[in-house]
């Protein structure tokens, strides 16, 4: 089984997919406490989610902020 490349949400700017905020925006705060999911914040609401990536939520990605800045 091959390992997957170790990459850190944090901070980025999310789509959630699936539940009950599915097609908010948030702000990925960075790995749960388990450390098996992400910790999820939905644009202006008090919550956090714990998210799997890919599966629950994905990058936003800003086509007018350029290439190297995605």
């Amino acid at each position: 089984m091959d390992a997957q490349p170790v990459i850190d949400l944090s901070g980025q700017r999310v789509l959630i997919l699936r539940g009950e905020f599915a097609g908010h925006e948030g702000i990925c705060l960075g790995r749960s406490a388990d450390g098996q999911a992400w910790a999820v914040s939905p644009d202006d609401r008090n919550e956090i989610l714990q998210l799997e990536f890919p599966q629950d939520f994905g990058l936003l990605v800003d086509p007018a902020a350029g290439h190297g800045l995605n």
